[in-house]
C-alpha cells in the first residue's frame, strides 16, 4: 500500500508539472491552461488537464501562466533534451553494432542520462511547487479528490483489462 502511494505522489508531481512546458509547445501560448489539443485530456500526458474544473482567480490564472511561460524559455535554452536524445542514440548504437557490447560505457551513458532525468525533475518539482502555491487549500482539495477519482477508475480500468484468473491467486 505504501508503495501506491509513493507512485501516486509521483504522478502527481510529475503531472501537476512535467509536461506544463509541452502545453505551451503545442499552443504556443499560455493561455491554454486547462486542456490538450482536439480535446484531449491532458493529465496522463503530463499537461494541466487537473485545473479543468477548478476555478481560477484572473489573478491566480495569470501566475500560473507567467510560471508556465519561465518553465518554457528555461526548456527551450537549455540542452537536456538534446543531451538525453544523444544518450539514447549512442545507448541504441552500442546495443545494435555488431560484436561485444561495451557494458562499462553504456553504464557510463546510462549514469549520465539518470543524471539529466534528476535535472529535469528537480526543474518539474519546482514548476509544481509554484503552480502548488498559487492555488488554495480548496483547490488542491478539489485537484486531490478528483486525481484520487480517476486513480480509483484506472484501477478499475485495469481490473476490466487484466481480470484475475483462478491460477493467479496460487
Amino acid at each position: 500500500m505504501a508503495y501506491k502511494n509513493k507512485v501516486l505522489a509521483a504522478l502527481a508531481v510529475a503531472g501537476l508539472s512535467c509536461a506544463a512546458v509541452p502545453v505551451f509547445a503545442h499552443s504556443g501560448t499560455p493561455s491554454s491552461l486547462g486542456g490538450g489539443s482536439h480535446g484531449a485530456p491532458m493529465w496522463g500526458a503530463g499537461g494541466l488537464s487537473m485545473l479543468e474544473g477548478i476555478s481560477l482567480t484572473k489573478q491566480q490564472r495569470k501566475k500560473i501562466e507567467t510560471i508556465l511561460s519561465d518553465a518554457h524559455d528555461q526548456d527551450q535554452t537549455d540542452d537536456i533534451r538534446n543531451d538525453m536524445g544523444k544518450i539514447h542514440q549512442q545507448i541504441q548504437d552500442q546495443l545494435t553494432d555488431p560484436g561485444p557490447i561495451n557494458r562499462e560505457q553504456i553504464n557510463t551513458l546510462l549514469q549520465q542520462q539518470a543524471s539529466l532525468r534528476a535535472q529535469q525533475e528537480a526543474r518539474h518539482l519546482d514548476v509544481a511547487e509554484r503552480i502548488h502555491d498559487v492555488l488554495t487549500p480548496e483547490q488542491l482539495s478539489q485537484i486531490k479528490a478528483r486525481q484520487a477519482k480517476i486513480h480509483d477508475l484506472m484501477e478499475q480500468l485495469h481490473e476490466v483489462q487484466h481480470p484475475s484468473t483462478p491460477d493467479d491467486s496460487k
